[in-house]
């Protein structure tokens, strides 16, 4: 089973010059994983804009184009394939939001329509140029509910002006993929899902878009079981989607908490979303696991076991996406429009070591740090725990 992380943050946090330790001994973090855990593949997202009218970043990576070129060059040196994720958007793209890029604002949904295939394909070119290979490209993030709101929204009938439901969303897609498959004919194009774990929810979204036309070739995944659904749902939901569709899954996004009340003490004025009360009212399959150390591990371990039995380790090499294991810190940011302001971060967190392990072929182990859910303007993810 191939496997990967997501390496995102990494540019804007080389700024405040971290410094990575595993059992003492000072590492460089993407080299260590390289070198030591197995990890070939990582995923890097774009987003469009991300400054306001002032210049200034929105935070959470800042990952523009020239964010995303310093950090593919990094990872390529050291062996690493590159999986570019397009947002389609200035900031975070998700169910809850897919803001069209302020560039975009206003424009028919014709007009959008030929700004997201030149805006792919000349972003695309320029990656070329600077001699980056691709293994894959998502067409967006999270798109369950569409993308680029309102124009590939699925709440809405489709309007020949302003877009809509699953004609318009296959549009803006459509685009997107003759994109990738003028400049990168030979990167695999994703479509990137959550809800993982429901069967009934993305065989239709899945045979909708096929009906319009939509070339691709994986169902990318995101999975969080407190979301996502049990790990039989997603056993149950990836087998069928596999056989139906005839495409491999890649499993992007990972995550699951080693506990439920806030991890830094700079930062306990915030309530986490994953508390004590969210774990009594929600179904146990979906927490299958104690939220501890040894939890997030057992988890860990079972995903990649289901995962396994799925044929996720034949179908073309599956990768298991970790979502941004060097993301130490909580970082504030701005969404745009913000009325906190962009913040960069301003601490290292001091992570203890974890149990939460991926055994290598030498036989070593990552150890990885926990899954926060916490307010929107705040995250924590699977981060390593050196410090």
């Amino acid at each position: 089973m191939q496997l990967g992380i997501d390496i995102s943050t990494f540019d804007e946090l080389a700024e405040l010059n971290p410094v990575y330790r595993y059992h003492g001994q000072v590492i460089e973090p993407l080299s260590f994983f390289r070198q030591h855990s197995g990890i070939s593949l990582v995923r890097i997202r774009i987003w469009n804009d991300p400054f306001d009218e002032k210049g200034r970043p929105y935070g959470g990576g800042t990952t523009d184009l020239a964010a995303f070129l310093r950090s593919a060059k990094k990872a390529q040196s050291l062996g690493y394939g590159i999986l570019l994720d397009f947002h389609y958007s200035d900031f975070w793209a998700d169910p809850g939001k897919q803001t069209t890029p302020k560039a975009w604002t206003g424009k028919s949904y014709p007009e959008v329509v030929k700004a997201l295939y030149e805006y792919t394909r000349d972003t695309l070119l320029t990656v070329k140029r600077e001699g980056i290979a691709l293994a894959g490209i998502q067409v967006g993030n999270e798109i369950t509910h569409g993308m680029v709101w309102p124009y590939g929204a699925l709440d809405r009938e489709f309007d020949p002006e302003t877009g809509g439901g699953f004609e318009g969303l296959s549009g803006l897609l459509k685009a997107g993929v003759a994109a990738c498959r003028e400049v990168y004919p030979e990167a695999k194009v994703l479509l990137h899902l959550e809800h993982s774990g429901s069967y009934e929810m993305q065989e239709p979204w899945l045979y909708n878009v096929t009906k319009n036309g939509v070339d691709f070739d994986v169902i990318g995944q995101s999975y969080y079981p407190f979301w996502h659904g049990s790990l039989e749902g997603f056993r149950y939901n990836n087998e069928r989607l596999q056989k139906e569709y005839g495409k491999p899954v890649w499993v992007v996004e990972l995550g699951y908490a080693f506990g439920s009340s806030p991890y830094e003490e700079e930062h306990k004025d915030l309530t986490n979303l994953i508390d004590d009360n969210f774990v009594a009212t929600t179904p146990s399959d979906r927490v299958p696991f104690p939220l501890t150390k040894q939890g997030q591990a057992d988890y860990l371990r079972a995903f990649l076991g289901v995962a396994k039995s799925v044929g996720v380790e034949s179908a073309s090499k599956v990768p298991v996406g970790l979502n941004k294991p060097g993301w130490n810190i909580p970082v504030k940011w701005g969404s745009p429009p913000s009325t906190n302001g962009p913040t960069k971060p301003s601490s290292i967190s001091k992570g203890r070591p974890l149990r939460a392990l991926i055994p290598s072929p030498n036989r070593s182990l990552i150890r990885f740090k926990k899954l926060n859910r916490i307010p929107s303007r705040w995250d924590a993810v699977f981060s390593l725990s050196f410090l």
